[in-house]
């Protein structure tokens, strides 16, 4: 019996979002190294940062890093989580700074950021392709594709980790607002290159 062409359709659209799936798994090696524009951009928003006659800035990045050791020192799953919570947090910042003479330079880190995290996203997780078979009255059983999401790096947070988690969840509830902003300004340039390099080149 033909397939309805309405069905035909719906089938050609699944098929379309869901047959290359390891396309969107995990685009970590972009990352191994950033382009000059992106780090010149950070550091830019860095510089015209520390500019400010009223941040305090230093004591909030030295409350935020109280940690000796490096991330580079974590294990694999543990350094995409700390490496997942830290941009988070400096994609929150980013994009609440809009009435400020930094809203200027802005735009590009935040886009880098935001691309970065949904990357992070998507590395923890890896994209399964099942197909599920359904009765349609005007047809023949159909097998529609659908996608499942499952734990690529299954392991939770170390007992390793917890104090980074801890302390960074402890940081963010107890500074204010402007200190976790001025914190997450001036440490951008070693979230780039220490966090992400590191992520990246250590898989």
């Amino acid at each position: 019996m033909e397939i309805p062409i309405r069905l035909a359709a719906m089938m050609v659209l699944l098929v379309t979002v869901t047959a290359h799936p390891h396309r969107r798994h995990c685009h970590m090696s972009r990352y191994r190294s950033v382009s000059p524009s992106d780090i010149r951009a950070v550091r830019r928003l860095h510089n015209e940062h520390e500019k400010s006659p009223f941040s305090d800035g230093i004591k909030c990045q030295k409350k935020l890093f109280r940690q000796k050791a490096s991330v580079c020192d974590l294990k694999a799953s543990d350094r995409l989580i700390l490496t997942l919570e830290r941009v988070t947090m400096a994609v929150d910042v980013l994009t609440n700074i809009t009435d400020s003479p930094l809203s200027e330079f802005v735009s590009k880190p935040l886009e880098f950021f935001h691309s970065l995290e949904d990357d992070l996203k998507h590395c923890r997780y890896r994209v399964t392709v099942f197909y599920r078979q359904i009765n349609a009255s005007f047809s023949n059983n159909v097998c529609f594709p659908l996608q499942r999401k499952s734990p690529l790096y299954s392991d939770p947070p170390s007992q390793q980790l917890m104090p980074w988690l801890n302390h960074l969840k402890h940081f963010r509830e107890r500074v204010s607002s402007q200190c976790v902003q001025d914190a997450v300004l001036l440490s951008l340039t070693q979230l780039l290159i220490e966090d992400v390099m590191c992520w990246a080149n250590k898989e």
